[in-house]
């Protein structure tokens, strides 16, 4: 017997941008040695400072504080420590950046966008916000300039919002790592030798094996992941004294 055609509904040409994609995700996994690492982590700190914080930071500066904006923030005050994640392999060099430039992956119509928060780790939370909301709301819009998306040396994706748990991120080349958020869950942890309740969330990094050994990321995804889980430790990454 002959192998079955396949009827097809719809045949879709690739738009240019859908290329684009394409071409550079294929490249990425081609050119580099990916690792992902996941951990699920309490994230009551992120949740309470948004809970606490965020209602006096919208009436005062008018700005609604999402949990992007706060990882973001968060994220580029930790790179300064683990300058690895923060580079590119250039031949035979590694090149660390002086800047931290976060990259903020944006969902558009058939397509992907990771327009760049420049300076992430020097400017306010609330000034990390209000600029996040401007490219993600120009990203919609088709009006990006070229410098919007590039310089980038680290990126945030975050999938919660469509109730994703974890996923395998692919880096942005030529950065050497890339974050993945899933969704936030309150669900029963351990502690010590009680049963509570928390709120957590998969954190999904990928890194670059060639820059970097999995010691190195560990180290990372594990500093992120106790900054999150304490109210004191978010309002002390994200430079926020409280309102």
């Amino acid at each position: 017997m002959g192998e079955l055609e396949l009827r097809v509904r719809e045949r879709m040409e690739l738009s240019p941008l859908r290329r684009i994609i394409a071409e550079r995700m294929v490249g990425s996994l081609r050119d580099m040695a990916q690792v992902t690492l996941m951990a699920e982590s309490v994230v009551d700190g992120m949740v309470e400072f948004r809970r606490v914080e965020g209602p006096g930071i919208e009436e005062e500066h008018g700005v609604k504080v999402t949990y992007t904006d706060i990882l973001v923030k968060i994220v580029a005050s930790l790179l300064r420590k683990h300058p690895l994640l923060n580079a590119s392999l250039k031949g035979d060099f590694i090149e660390i950046y002086e800047d931290i430039n976060v990259g903020v992956a944006v969902a558009i119509n058939h397509g992907l966008v990771v327009p760049v928060v420049k300076a992430a780790d020097r400017k306010s939370l609330v000034e990390v916000s209000r600029e996040i909301k401007d490219l993600a709301g120009r990203a919609r819009a088709g009006t990006l300039t070229l410098d919007d998306v590039s310089g980038g040396t680290f990126t945030v994706t975050n999938l919660g919002m469509y109730g994703v748990d974890g996923f395998t991120p692919i880096i942005n080349s030529p950065q050497t790592a890339i974050l993945g958020v899933g969704r936030i869950v309150l669900k029963p942890v351990v502690r010590g030798d009680e049963v509570d309740k928390a709120n957590v969330a998969w954190l999904s990094l990928t890194f670059d094996h060639r820059v970097m050994d999995g010691h190195t990321a560990a180290l990372f995804l594990q500093d992120l992941s106790r900054t999150l889980e304490s109210l004191e430790d978010v309002r002390r990454a994200v430079g926020w004294q409280g309102s």
